[in-house]
């Protein structure tokens, strides 16, 4: 190549970087279905913003502006930016099936012993810990980087949640995670509800939640584990997620007993909202068929 004179693509390149408003570089269709098929052939699902637009700069010979990238990856590949939901790694691969299998052969049990079971109240339960501070809601302003008044303390709250379907919602303060304040937790839940010949409990496999089998029978308790590492199939998650969010965008919580009383004014506000267990109820309803008051209307409240 002479002296002085440049790469032809290097030009091209050089012309294309960092360009953003104004009319887009004419990429072909087959071009964007090369790049396309690359990522969707690949066993991984998530991908950064330049490593897309790596690939895409080693096919065409452009890279864009980060903002107009990413309004083309949005607004003509339709694709979506979120933060994933995490799976752990050691999540079974049947753990839908698992469970499956386990409200079977509870609900199969309960009408086996003679139980009612429109009369069996069930729910999820979990326990749950807010922070007098927690920095991660956004917000608009009309100027930059203004400071938000807040409570830096470390204090915390625990509690306790039962999120119910058929069932009254209730969430109780919790002192400690202890074996006795779990199960006056239970019996607060119970006690909430009406005609009531049991209650059923869809929760995880924490070591307090194992010891309780025997303790929840005497007291017409009982319980269904989720498979372990397997928070997704516990609706009660996104409640708290729900809550938390709200509770984030408080302006100011400056003790823990305010704390517990906006918990508690967040929790009474989605608690009968059965959205939280659309897809649950898509994924199990087979094994509920009994169970008739869930109707497609609700789920979307």
């Amino acid at each position: 190549m002479e002296s002085g004179t440049t790469d032809p693509q290097k030009k091209t390149l050089a012309s294309r970087r960092g360009q953003g408003g104004g009319r887009s570089c004419q990429v072909d269709a087959d071009k964007w279905e090369t790049w396309r098929d690359h990522f969707q052939n690949q066993p991984v699902q998530h991908w950064t913003s330049n490593q897309l637009a790596d690939v895409f700069e080693q096919l065409t010979g452009i890279r864009y502006s980060h903002s107009h990238w990413c309004s083309l990856l949005r607004h003509r590949q339709g694709m979506y930016y979120y933060k994933p939901r995490p799976c752990d790694y050691r999540r079974a691969d049947d753990a839908e099936e698992q469970l499956r299998d386990r409200i079977k052969a509870t609900f199969d049990a309960l009408q086996a012993m003679g139980y009612d079971l429109e009369r069996v109240k069930w729910g999820f339960a979990d326990e749950v810990a807010a922070q007098l501070h927690s920095n991660n809601a956004r917000f608009w302003a009309f100027e930059p980087h203004l400071s938000r008044v807040v409570n830096t303390d470390r204090g915390s709250q625990s509690f306790f949640g039962f999120y119910g379907i058929n069932a009254v919602s209730h969430l109780v303060d919790l002192a400690d995670g202890k074996v006795p304040a779990i199960q006056q937790a239970l019996l607060s839940v119970k006690a909430q509800q009406t005609d009531c010949t049991a209650l059923v409990v869809f929760w995880d496999n924490a070591r307090t939640h194992k010891s309780l089998e025997t303790w929840g029978w005497e007291h017409r308790i009982f319980f269904v584990p989720l498979p372990t590492y397997s928070p997704d199939l516990n609706p009660i998650e996104q409640v708290w997620k729900s809550v938390k969010r709200w509770l984030n965008q408080t302006q100011f919580v400056k003790e823990l007993t305010d704390l517990s009383n906006l918990f508690q004014t967040g929790f009474a506000q989605v608690k009968d909202q059965l959205s939280f267990t659309a897809s649950w109820w898509e994924t199990y309803r087979e094994q509920l068929s009994w169970y008739h008051p869930i109707v497609e209307s609700n789920l979307s409240q």
